[in-house]
Order: C-alpha cells, then sequence, then structure tokens
C-alpha cells in the first residue's frame, strides 16, 4: 500500500506524485553504498540510518531511544559502505568520533552550516532539500513502498522564501506546531543526497591530540 499523502499546496517541496512515482520506481543500484544518519538519543525523535546506492535509497534502521553504536546491519556485505555522512548537532558528534577511531570514511554534516549557494539558499539544509526535490522532480530517486513514515515526511516538507529572497525550508519546530514530528527520515535523505557527502572525510591522524567532537561545532569540513 503506498503511503498517504497530506493535501498539495503551492508551499509543498515535494509532490505527491513524484512521491508516488519513486515508490514504483526501481533504478539501478551501483554496488557503492554510501550511509547517512541522523543521530538521536531520547524523546521522541528517531535514529535513522540509511542506505544509497545510486538514486536508490532504503531506511536501513530506524529506532527510538537505543544505543548510538549499534551495528548498521548484520548481513555479511551490508556494512561494506564507501562512506559514512553524519548529522553532528546534538549527539552526532560522538558517532562522527567513534567511526573515525575506527578508521572509517566519515564525513560530518550540519545543516545549519552555511550553503555553497549564498545568494539562493539560507543554509545547508534548504540547499540539500532543494537538491532532493530536483531529484524526485527528474525521476532520478527509488524509495522503499512500504516505507510509509519516508513517504509522509517527504510530502509534508513546505518551503519558502526569505526576506532576501533566498530559498528556506521549514523548521522542525514550525512543522510541531503543524502537529506534526521531526521529519528524521526526510532529513536523511536530504542529506545522504547532498554534496557534502562527497566531501573529503575526518581521520584520526589529521586531528590528532584534539577532539574531533568538540571541533565539529567550530570548523567547516
Amino acid at each position: 500500500m503506498l503511503g498517504e499523502f497530506p493535501d498539495i499546496s503551492d508551499d509543498s517541496l515535494i509532490l505527491p506524485r513524484w512521491i508516488e512515482a519513486a515508490q514504483k520506481r526501481t533504478l539501478e543500484r551501483t554496488r557503492r553504498p554510501i550511509i547517512a544518519a541522523d543521530i538521536a538519543r531520547f524523546g521522541e525523535d528517531e535514529t535513522v540510518i540509511m542506505r544509497r546506492e545510486g538514486g536508490c535509497i532504503r531506511t536501513y534502521r530506524a529506532h527510538h531511544k537505543d544505543d548510538t553504536m549499534r551495528d548498521i546491519d548484520d548481513e555479511a556485505g551490508k556494512n561494506d559502505w564507501v562512506r559514512a555522512i553524519i548529522d553532528v548537532p546534538g549527539v552526532g558528534g560522538g558517532v562522527v568520533d567513534r567511526l573515525a577511531e575506527l578508521d572509517l570514511t566519515v564525513i560530518p554534516y550540519n545543516g545549519g552550516e552555511a550553503p555553497i549557494d549564498k545568494e539562493r539558499f539560507v543554509n545547508a539544509r534548504a540547499e540539500d532539500y532543494w537538491t532532493l526535490r530536483e531529484r524526485f522532480e527528474q525521476a532520478e530517486v527509488d524509495i522503499d513502498p512500504d516505507d510509509d513514515k519516508l513517504a509522509a515526511q517527504l510530502g509534508s516538507i513546505k518551503w519558502g522564501i526569505d526576506s532576501r529572497g533566498r530559498i528556506k525550508i521549514e523548521s522542525k519546530d514550525d512543522m510541531r506546531k503543524r502537529g506534526l514530528p521531526s521529519p528524521d527520515r526526510a532529513d536523511t535523505a536530504a542529506m545522504i543526497f547532498s554534496g557534502r557527502a562527497n566531501a573529503a572525510p575526518i581521520n584520526v591522524e589529521s586531528h590528532a591530540g584534539e577532539s574531533i567532537t568538540g571541533d565539529l561545532m567550530t570548523k567547516a569540513w
């Protein structure tokens, strides 16, 4: 059964027909997966781990109030990902530390930082959500037809223009005022298609003698 979507409006970021088409679409998998993770520890937000191969994305784990050190997957070969991009605000910094300590390819992500195109977007989150919108519009995304939460969250995201004419995405606080949960799965989808997923990863050697977690909040990687 396909997900149920909210009524369409002029400020809907991703149109229901694009989401429905992506649920029915099958794209070739590259066998070079990227992992993205939006980490939560307490409260009602989900920790979401998503896997992408080309335009095919799947939620591989989503849970509430659980250990941040859980294995990504027990199936042979599923952990052979090329790189991981981790949302660092909140508790995500510790996960980045641990992956770097294990000498795994990891990229810290902060949607509140400056976008690449500063004239067009308010922040990185807006820029990356717009990239996700364009991929849906251009039929470049394949999503799980059974992941109703992802479909509903994608359909609930709204966008607008600030006083300087830049594109912005509705905040999580404003979504909660509308009675909607935090769009953790949609955020992870935007993050996994981000151009920042191809940025230079961090490693232990380049930060010897300093705290990676502490630095994440002050440096642009």
